[in-house]
């Protein structure tokens, strides 16, 4: 099924690709703090599994990025057992370790495993290529390893 995301009312929707500076360091080593990334804010349907997007987050309203894990009518585990995700909900998780923050300078990083799903309306964009710095200039990959089996956090 797929579910057309609802846009946030306090984003302005300026067509073409963002610029966005990542100063966190949750999606290490895919996407590490300094890198520039362009972010699609017209996607039409919401990213697959394993895209990288930009949300809202729920506890706060902050901006950040995370990879998509699951999607609305998903199933996944997490420490306390199991949840069926809702039409409207999406499962999102860092890709760094609360190791790899720490050596970086950074805290624990905060995804699904601390706030639960994500409202599908939270979504802001699909990030999809980086430009900055010139050393890693390139499309974002998706994990070698598929997100959905990656295991919860303890």
């Amino acid at each position: 099924m797929t579910t057309k995301p609802r846009r946030s009312a306090g984003l302005s929707r300026v067509p073409g690709p963002w610029r966005v500076a990542v100063v966190e360091a949750s999606m290490a080593p895919a996407i590490l703090p300094g890198d520039w990334l362009l972010v699609d804010p017209t996607t039409d349907r919401w990213p697959r599994r394993g895209s990288v997007v930009i949300v809202r987050e729920p506890d706060g309203g902050a901006l950040a990025i995370k990879r998509i894990s699951s999607g609305p009518g998903d199933r996944v585990a997490f420490a306390q057992g199991y949840l069926e995700l809702a039409d409207d909900e999406a499962w999102l998780l860092s890709d760094a370790s609360a190791e790899t923050t720490a050596a970086l300078g950074f805290g624990e990083p905060i995804d699904s495993r601390t706030y639960g799903p994500v409202p599908l309306d939270l979504l802001v964009g699909r990030a999809w290529f980086r430009y900055a710095p010139l050393r890693r200039i390139g499309l974002i990959a998706k994990p070698a390893e598929p997100v959905a089996l990656r295991g919860p956090a303890g």
